[in-house]
């Protein structure tokens, strides 16, 4: 509500008088007035009983500081939780049956991150035991359903409050870039970024590294694959037109755009592997179990909503070159993303580190780059080679500490006898690890940020509005820019940077 209030001072070009415009704005009790709960068919019996329910597990929660911040809490509806592609569909439900489907995904987000907020309960917090969490869980789902069945009796004016109160806010602070003077900090940042960029066209290449001394990570043999444009046309969508793949469609589809990694080795640091929870009470990697991690996301690009399968390597560190790096630090990973069109083909690809910084996109054919890109910040977007899915593993090669993507080029699946396997695995994992004898944790905090992976470069470039720049963030809370606005999950991306070849 108070990001709202001071949009406006976005616009004001006096730098001196910004501070002192902020106090009164401060004082204001606020610019809207919130939306009350919504009605419910009673408050009490089985009904309330279940309010009690949720608020009692948020409570503890909080309190055990192990909330799962992926996705957005909705004010009001404790059932629920979004995140910035579902929220993208806030005035498109026209229907009891668009809005039921949208309803129901935001219900599923908010059962899978209260499960791994009960696995992450400390026992003196509440959590439940072996024998009985299974029940405990069911009830997230009962008394779930149970709430979404009073709040929506009547529809109509019940679904436009649930329309008002979804948000899913930006990973920017607006006081923080006031404070930091942004318009002028803006004009460096973005000269820092031009000079990144020419030095990355520079580096890349769509050919195999020279001279590099490597380690290769290849996924597990899987046999023969099936055509990924079956798997992807004959899926069944739901009445917003998302997919719903089968667990072992899904399962296959990962398996046949799992790249081949390649990283310049100089010591244990350049090795991939799982994150886990030290006896000192750290995150460490173990590269003697080298797992890639998938995620699945979808995006819209004109009215198409396409499938994006996500590919999340980690790194024990980004080592320091020196006791003023201010990059280095603890944890380091890059997420490769291939998007695929309605038919089932690659039409870009994407890496990101896991900080969300140093974004590249490799368009495929048929996918053109708009002459006026509506991002303050351009994105870097690079030459793509042409890769056989069912011959040919997608290669992304590293360099060796910073872990910069370099080189993106094809390499036969035939010739990888002497390359290191690794295997899949489901990025959920790392939101609840186990934690000494009998507990678990998540890797990032209740701001969605990896613990003990701060920079010293938070201290720079704080006046970006970013939360701890330089940090590992949770996937869902990745900016990727660090002028405007733009995130790794900006469900509008693909229209704002790119146009189809028929269009």
């Amino acid at each position: 509500m108070l990001t709202g209030c001071l949009l406006y001072m976005t616009k004001i070009k006096n730098l001196i008088m910004w501070p002192v415009l902020l106090i009164p704005v401060l004082l204001l009790t606020g610019c809207a007035t919130p939306l009350p709960r919504p009605m419910r068919a009673a408050d009490s019996g089985p009904a309330g009983n279940c309010i009690d329910f949720f608020t009692s597990l948020d409570h503890r929660v909080a309190e055990a500081g192990v909330m799962d911040s992926g996705d957005f809490r909705i004010k009001g509806y404790p059932y629920l939780r979004v995140n910035r592609f579902l929220a993208s569909f806030q005035q498109e439900i026209m229907d009891e049956e668009t809005f039921a489907a949208w309803i129901n995904r935001m219900q599923i987000l908010d059962q899978e991150a209260r499960k791994y907020e009960m696995e992450n309960l400390p026992t003196a917090a509440g959590q439940p035991s072996e024998n009985n969490k299974d029940a405990f869980k069911a009830d997230v789902v009962t008394c779930g359903n149970l709430l979404k069945t009073a709040d929506f009796k009547g529809a109509g004016l019940q679904m436009e409050a649930l329309r008002k109160q979804v948000d899913a806010p930006d990973e920017y602070s607006l006081l923080r870039r006031i404070f930091g003077l942004y318009p002028l900090s803006r004009f460096f940042i973005l000269l820092g970024v031009d000079n990144w960029h020419k030095e990355a066209r520079k580096s890349f290449s769509t050919q195999s590294p020279a001279g590099w001394s490597t380690i290769r990570y290849i996924p597990e043999n899987f046999g023969e694959l099936p055509s990924s444009r079956r798997l992807v046309q004959e899926t069944r969508r739901d009445a917003l037109g998302i997919p719903t793949y089968a667990p072992g469609d899904l399962e296959t589809l990962f398996k046949i755009f799992a790249p081949a990694w390649e990283v310049q080795i100089q010591d244990n640091q350049d090795k991939i592997g799982s994150p886990f929870w030290t006896a000192e009470g750290k995150l460490g990697v173990n590269t003697q179990n080298p797992l890639t991690y998938t995620l699945l996301s979808f995006t819209r690009f004109g009215k198409d909503i396409l499938t994006q399968l996500n590919y999340i390597i980690w790194f024990p560190s980004r080592p320091k070159v020196n006791a003023l790096d201010i990059y280095g630090g603890l944890l380091d990973g890059v997420n490769y993303r291939v998007t695929l069109d309605n038919m089932g083909d690659p039409m870009l690809y994407e890496t990101i580190h896991n900080c969300g910084c140093f974004y590249m996109a490799f368009p495929a054919k048929g996918l053109h780059v708009r002459k006026k890109i509506d991002y303050s910040e351009p994105p870097l977007i690079l030459q793509t080679p042409e890769v056989d899915p069912k011959s040919e593993f997608m290669t992304i090669a590293m360099t060796s500490g910073a872990h910069f993507v370099q080189h993106l080029y094809p390499v036969a699946r035939k010739t990888q006898s002497h390359s290191t396997v690794y295997s899949l695995a489901d990025y959920g994992q790392l939101r609840s690890l186990p934690r000494g004898p009998n507990g678990r944790a998540g890797m990032f905090d209740q701001d969605g940020v990896g613990i003990g992976s701060e920079r010293l470069e938070r201290f720079l470039y704080w006046p970006t509005g970013i939360l701890s720049p330089g940090s590992m963030r949770q996937w869902g809370r990745q900016a990727v820019a660090f002028a405007g606005t733009r995130h790794f999950d900006d469900p509008f991306f693909m229209d704002k940077i790119f146009t189809r070849s028929d269009d």
